[in-house]
């Protein structure tokens, strides 16, 4: 399932619990790790800045030189050295690379570059430009937070995404790690509208309809044997308040196609919301 793992590391943050998380699915997985450690540009760049007017462009470069060699020191002695001390000792493949750019851009070459099958991030609150990347990748996002939650998953389908890798990867996901399960189907009722296997969004619907649709839903993970309830609301709201009710160890999260809000104004992103205000790990399989 998840036998190449990408984990990208900005040089403005370091996500141990990240590094932590990526020995476990390895295990449970038999995954190599690739470890990806960017240096932010823009950090370079801001140093410039700030005493752009005392400075030749000889002493600008130099010490942006200088910048560039104490994160590479920075990589080495912390994360590689960690690498080592958390991967080695349980004979997991990994390797590792360092370069310079943008953290998502970073990140998009490089899954164009190579293939994986997850990209393992840890979440710093104070850096969500980071979670570009959300609406540009096509395969599978893991968002490991910083707090621990239970050994259980909750696998969140609505009226907004197609409903079907969710369930897949989610019962695949339950047996390799031995958690589990629980599926919420959200009616979401600020975009009342039933988006298809294609992707593609309907005209608008009643509230009865999506709620017939959310039941029909309920009955099919019910024949599967899998726990599910259904509740009306907003998506994102009813993600957290759930994740927050039952303690989840990870959320899993489809291509919710949320795209207009109150007003007709637009909606921030559902994942941005999601990464910035749930506590718990996040799966986005796109």
């Amino acid at each position: 399932m998840f036998e190449k793992i990408l984990l990208p590391i900005s040089s403005e943050f370091y996500p141990r619990n990240a590094m932590r998380r990526g020995v476990f699915l390895a295990e449970k997985f038999g995954s190599s790790i690739k470890i990806l450690y960017i240096i932010e540009e823009k950090t370079l760049e801001k140093a410039d800045r700030i005493s752009d007017i005392y400075r030749t462009q000889y002493e600008k470069e130099e010490t942006e030189s200088n910048m560039e060699q104490e994160y590479l020191s920075v990589a080495d002695r912390i994360v590689f050295e960690d690498a080592k001390k958390f991967f080695d000792g349980k004979g997991i493949q990994f390797d590792g690379k360092v370069i310079k750019g943008e953290f998502s851009d970073v990140i998009k070459d490089e899954i164009e570059r190579e293939r994986y099958d997850l990209i393992l991030m840890g979440f710093e609150k104070g850096c969500l430009l980071h979670y570009r990347i959300l609406e540009n990748s096509d395969i599978p996002i893991w968002i490991e937070s910083a707090a621990e939650g239970r050994e259980v998953i909750l696998a969140v389908c609505s009226n907004l995404a197609p409903n079907q890798k969710v369930p897949e990867i989610s019962v695949e996901l339950s047996r390799t790690l031995g958690w589990e399960l629980r599926m919420l189907y959200v009616v979401d009722t600020q975009d009342r509208v039933e988006v298809d296997k294609t992707g593609l969004r309907s005209g608008r619907k009643s509230e009865e309809e999506l709620m017939s649709a959310g039941k029909s839903f309920l009955e099919e993970m019910t024949r599967n044997g899998i726990k599910a309830s259904m509740v009306k609301g907003i998506l994102e709201k009813e993600t957290i308040k759930a994740a927050k009710k039952i303690g989840a160890g990870l959320v899993v999260v489809g291509r919710e196609q949320k795209k207009t809000g109150i007003m007709g104004l637009s909606f921030k992103t559902v994942k941005k919301k999601l990464v910035e205000k749930c506590n718990y790990s996040i799966l986005f399989v796109n």
